[in-house]
């Protein structure tokens, strides 16, 4: 559990979290202004540290920081990293990852369905607890667990978990064999906020239709959330009872729950594969429980023009940059300007559908191979380099990858 801390030490999560966990030994950490304590870090994401200590896990900007501790924590997350992307960790064999990682053995490449539904039948919303003196509530729809600080009614819930559950339907039949899986309790995990104020001060940044965060340790998932508040899901209340206002849901949050939904992928995949995922995922035409998938190249250009006011030609930026951009890096970009920012998940999002559906004969192979290479333990430089390029310059990726897109849309790379 979280508790709160003074804001000079308190993180306000910058972008949704993929957090990694490895292992380390307590440590005295310094802020920049002085301020000192003992703890051992389990994760560094998106230039965030996280602190394990007596009275919790702590989260931290890096700035906010030593020299000497960012120091520190650059260097534990390079040693992780290199670990994470050889099957290294000291927890986790070497070699391959067989049931660990993804399920490829009933895998029909390039299959694809017209759409994507919530499968929930009447009566599958279960209520788990019901703790008015605590301000705890929390129910069960088949993949998802919802934690809220309101008493809600089985028929709400079902209305707003149409979402979570139709994206676990989208993420399974995308036929790369991703095989999601709960990972606590059998169930997804979401905490759900009164207001937006109480997201913020929980860690949920300003603007934000929700924020999934993780940590893992090895191949082994130790946490993984969703926070968003209760009117992010559409969730009002009329002065006699709650009700769902399905064009009040933002459309950010399929993002978040892709992610979560990504899994122990998060782990040995670059940034671009789990951006792109997720970017492709929810630009993806949703109504009411249920995903569109029989233009799913629109739904990528639509989402640029809602965002750049363009659909017509596009400036990613170049692959050699974005296939070996680091999460700092990435992260630096969400410090900057937006602009730079949205330019790193739209180049995403085309470069992973590419490879889903554009390349090749188009049915995802050379994805799926570079998945079962990642699967196996190969590092995932040498797994790019030999699967993804296979002996093509970045520039011949660069035009391939502009010529299948050529029918919706001029990409160019700068």
């Amino acid at each position: 559990m979280r508790h709160p801390l003074p804001l000079p030490f308190l993180l306000i999560l910058a972008c949704s979290l993929m957090v990694s966990r490895a292992r380390s030994e307590e440590r005295d950490w310094t802020s920049a202004d002085g301020r000192k304590v003992k703890g051992e870090i389990t994760s560094f994401e998106d230039d965030q540290v996280t602190l394990k200590t007596a009275r919790g896990d702590f989260k931290f900007p890096l700035s906010k920081l030593s020299e000497a501790d960012q120091t520190f924590a650059r260097e534990w997350d390079a040693a992780r990293m290199k670990k994470a992307a050889a099957g290294e960790d000291p927890k986790q064999p070497a070699g391959p990852r067989g049931g660990v990682l993804g399920d490829f053995s009933n895998l029909k490449l390039g299959v694809w369905p017209t759409s994507a539904s919530a499968q929930m039948e009447e009566g599958s919303i279960k209520v788990v607890k019901e703790d008015k003196e605590a301000g705890e509530y929390i129910y069960h729809t088949p993949h998802f667990e919802f934690i809220s600080p309101l008493r809600l009614s089985t028929s709400v819930v079902r209305e707003f978990a149409g979402i979570f559950e139709a994206t676990y339907e989208f993420m399974k039949i995308i036929p790369i064999g991703l095989d999601p899986k709960p990972s606590t309790n059998g169930f997804y995990q979401t905490k759900l906020f009164e207001t937006k104020e109480a997201y913020y001060s929980d860690g949920g940044m300003p603007g934000s239709g929700g924020m999934h965060s993780s940590s893992w340790r090895g191949l082994e998932i130790l946490s993984s959330l969703i926070r968003v508040p209760l009117e992010n899901l559409g969730v009002e209340y009329t002065g006699v009872r709650y009700i769902v206002d399905h064009k009040k849901q933002s459309d950010t949050l399929t993002h978040e729950i892709a992610h979560q939904l990504t899994g122990r992928w998060l782990i040995v995949t670059p940034v671009w594969f789990k951006e792109g995922l997720a970017e492709t995922v929810s630009s993806q035409k949703y109504d009411n429980g249920t995903f569109r998938l029989t233009r799913m190249e629109k739904g990528i250009t639509d989402q640029l023009a809602k965002r750049n006011q363009s659909d017509r030609e596009f400036s990613m930026v170049p692959l050699e940059k974005l296939m070996t951009m680091s999460s700092e890096e990435w992260a630096a970009a969400l410090g900057g300007s937006g602009q730079m920012a949205g330019k790193n998940y739209q180049s995403a999002n085309f470069l992973f559908y590419y490879f889903l559906k554009l390349e090749g004969a188009g049915d995802g192979a050379r994805l799926v191979n570079y998945m079962k290479a990642l699967s196996e333990g190969k590092a995932e430089p040498e797994a790019s380099k030999e699967i993804l390029l296979e002996g093509r310059s970045y520039e011949d990726l660069q035009t391939d990858v502009a010529q299948k897109w050529r029918n919706q849309i001029k990409l160019k790379f700068e």
